[in-house]
């Protein structure tokens, strides 16, 4: 039925260095897949020169940015793979992680989508590779840091089991290890109303209303930079080469997504006065990001 045993889709945007250390650290894998790699350049810089003469790659270059969701959706509809691999371009795997993840997935036939662990380059798991759903209590509480006044506040990343084998609502787009066959809609893999950011989690949400599994599965690793294309995470301010208009469209991208998945998801579960309430709550966190955006 599938012509390869593995697709993997990489949509990147100016970070060409860190693309090339990921592209190293696939081709040292151990595995012995037929695999395909897929290469979506939302139209940055001059990386068509590490394709031009390769033929390891199936290379899509855009004009323009059209976001994480439809540049993956791109590649996506040509795919060959029995499994999808999304794999952001700030991240680099073991010399395992391919070959694992695969068995894991080949060994557990109810399994959607897996994950293994993000490591930050600190060396610290990055907790949006093992999330629950956002509630409005919990979204609140990261978006104002109250959880760190109150542990009531604290519910959307999963702080305990780094190490333990466990069913989670969602994972972090930036690895996203997918059975395509469980994939509902053959023709586009994420929702095209996000231009960036809550993708993962709308389809992590699709998936597990389906009666699909979502695991994450610590047996490996990944290291991720997070954040180095739009530049606004602490985490990779070195490595990103993002401008200060390039960091305010992600900082819209972000408040947009929450209100299209709140609006998606949650809005006809509550009242007018909550509704209001939560726009007001995005708008705000909108505006402190922006302001922070001096201190970068």
């Amino acid at each position: 039925m599938y012509k390869k045993n593995l697709t993997i889709i990489i949509v990147t945007y100016n970070v060409k260095s860190l693309l090339e250390e990921l592209l190293e650290s696939i081709h040292k894998s151990n595995d012995k897949l037929n695999k395909e790699i897929f290469v979506v350049d939302n139209g940055n810089d001059d990386t068509y020169k590490l394709f031009q003469n390769s033929k390891k790659y199936i290379y899509i270059k855009n004009k323009d940015n059209l976001g994480f969701s439809k540049a993956n959706n791109i590649a996506y509809r040509r795919a060959k793979g029995k499994y999808i691999l999304i794999l952001n371009p700030d991240t680099r795997v073991q010399k395992d992680t391919i070959d694992k993840m695969y068995s894991f997935m080949e060994n557990n036939k109810d399994i959607v989508i897996s994950t293994c662990k993000l490591l930050l380059p600190s060396g610290d798991l990055d907790p949006s590779c093992k999330r629950n759903f956002p509630t409005i209590k919990n979204s609140m509480g990261k978006i104002f840091h109250l959880s760190k006044i109150s542990s009531k506040f604290d519910g959307y990343n999963i702080s305990v089991g780094e190490d333990t084998q466990m069913d989670i609502d969602a994972c972090s787009g930036a690895f996203m290890f997918i059975r395509k066959d469980k994939v509902e809609d053959k023709k586009s893999l994420f929702d095209e109303s996000f231009w960036a950011m809550g993708e993962d989690l709308d389809l992590c949400l699709r998936i597990k209303e389906s009666g699909g599994r979502i695991v994450y599965y610590p047996e490996t690793s990944v290291l991720h930079y997070k954040g180095a294309s739009g530049g606004i995470k602490d985490t990779s301010q070195k490595y990103t080469k993002a401008d200060i208009n390039v960091k305010k469209h992600w900082i819209r991208a972000y408040r947009d997504a929450m209100k299209i998945f709140y609006s998606k998801h949650y809005k006809k579960n509550h009242n007018f006065i909550t509704n209001i309430l939560v726009n007001l709550g995005i708008e705000v966190d909108y505006i402190i990001k922006i302001i922070k955006l001096r201190f970068l």
